[in-house]
């Protein structure tokens, strides 16, 4: 009997791969304060944009020759390249500079609960264009992540909304553009693959990028401290380029809703690690507002166990 001895051999490798997703979250946790630091060195937003973008993309096309071959690049459909490279415009332009303007706001620990919202708007762009009203549980679910972002903004306390609410804002559009590369890459990579996807997404940022910086910026502002410069490259390989490798593989063997559920570390670990570093606290509502929203997607992401037919 095969099926008895399988899941003694497959434990370790399936606790390796949360694992990888776990540290995965915990290293994309720190993007929002290193995004203050940077900006404490006097670095801009569209200066950590390009960088950031141009640093990566040598590397992504290097991981996508490694995985995919240039041949199968090469083969892809335009129509597909433009999708995938719409995507990353909308998500890695639009939407990245949207949080990182945010982040001259709001603090980092607030920024990353109100972000990790994106996939209660997945669930309900979906319901949109299926015509269909979610099962009663999900939209318990959105309605608790949603009464969470409200008194993550400031609840009941004025002052709270005064200060957070345009900087909220811009990141539940940063949260939205998100949303929608999530849905673009289940349409682009059922034809082409998730790394195709995510290689030609990145190409389209990093264009877009490199085109408001030449219409908008200047040579001088690249003149920046070497500690920036380092900041800028840790930022890009450890909350960027490594966490994706590390995540990607491990979802197509752990798969993305379990995958899901271990990133919900990720808000927790940048409220602590906002509270080290950049002396930020959070206000009692607040709290509140980052449990109810992290509890309505952990409602959203995990399943009810299903009957397995007789």
């Amino acid at each position: 009997m095969p099926d008895t001895a399988a899941p003694a051999s497959e434990a370790p490798g399936d606790c390796r791969d949360v694992l990888m997703v776990l540290v995965g979250a915990l290293l994309i946790s720190m993007k929002g304060v290193l995004a203050k630091l940077l900006y404490r060195e006097g670095v801009g937003i569209e200066v950590i944009l390009l960088l950031r973008a141009w640093v990566s993309l040598p590397l992504v096309w290097a991981w996508a020759f490694y995985r995919v071959g240039p041949r199968a690049i090469a083969r892809v459909a335009p129509n597909l390249v433009v999708g995938a490279a719409l995507a990353g415009v909308t998500t890695y332009y639009l939407g990245a500079w949207l949080d990182f303007a945010a982040l001259t706001l709001i603090d980092a620990s607030l920024e990353r609960v109100l972000l990790f919202s994106y996939p209660v708007l997945v669930v309900i762009a979906r319901a949109v264009m299926t015509r269909r009203w979610p099962a009663r549980r999900v939209v318990g679910a959105v309605a608790m992540t949603y009464t969470g972002v409200i008194f993550a903004v400031g609840g009941f306390d004025r002052g709270l909304w005064g200060a957070n609410a345009f900087g909220a804002l811009l990141v539940l559009g940063s949260a939205a553009s998100f949303a929608y590369f999530l849905i673009a890459n289940e349409r682009v990579a059922r034809a082409a693959g998730s790394v195709v996807f995510i290689t030609f997404a990145s190409s389209g940022a990093a264009l877009a990028l490199g085109g408001h910086f030449a219409l908008f910026g200047s040579v001088e502002q690249l003149d920046i401290p070497l500690r920036a410069w380092g900041l800028i490259v840790f930022m890009t390989a450890a909350t960027n380029v490594v966490p994706l490798f590390m995540v990607s593989a491990s979802i197509r063997r752990i798969g993305a809703q379990r995958a899901a559920i271990v990133s919900s570390i990720g808000p927790p670990s940048t409220i602590v690690l906002a509270m080290l570093v950049l002396g930020e606290v959070l206000h009692p509502p607040q709290v509140l507002g980052a449990a109810l929203i992290i509890a309505g997607i952990l409602v959203l992401e995990v399943r009810r166990p299903q009957r397995s037919p007789a």
